[in-house]
């Protein structure tokens, strides 16, 4: 699997230090909603709740943004510069993210108060 993340980013959005937010469906006619990973399976399967912690399901990454079928999710990043962009990512772990268009960033964590990012930095 590579270096696993570290547990400080998983859990609930909002906490402190910040965790990774990401988007899911987890069971079919649920529905997508913003959530967070409660445990890494693999670099691209998770175990993901919502934020009231209602519901729990394994997901797998996929190249979207919105739009998640069952089973799937989404760790959605920003791409800082001049022009500022949002990356679907394709794998993640402790030290590197990887979009599906094969770019390789180094990853952090912020929350602007309202809510958790994943600022990512091309290497």
């Amino acid at each position: 699997m590579g270096r696993p993340i570290d547990q400080t980013y998983l859990g609930p959005t909002g906490a402190t230090p910040s965790t990774i937010p990401v988007r899911a469906n987890i069971e079919a006619g649920g529905g997508e909603f913003e959530g967070y990973i409660v445990s890494q399976k693999s670099n691209m399967r998770f175990t993901i709740s919502n934020d009231a912690g209602t519901e729990e399901g394994l997901c797998t990454l996929v190249n979207k943004i919105t739009g998640l079928d069952d089973g799937e999710c989404a760790i959605v990043g920003i791409v800082a510069g001049p022009e500022s962009r949002l990356e679907a990512i394709q794998k993640i772990t402790a030290h590197r993210a990887v979009g599906f268009n094969g770019t390789v960033y180094t990853w952090a964590v912020s929350d602007d108060s309202t809510e958790s990012l994943l600022l990512l930095t091309a290497l």
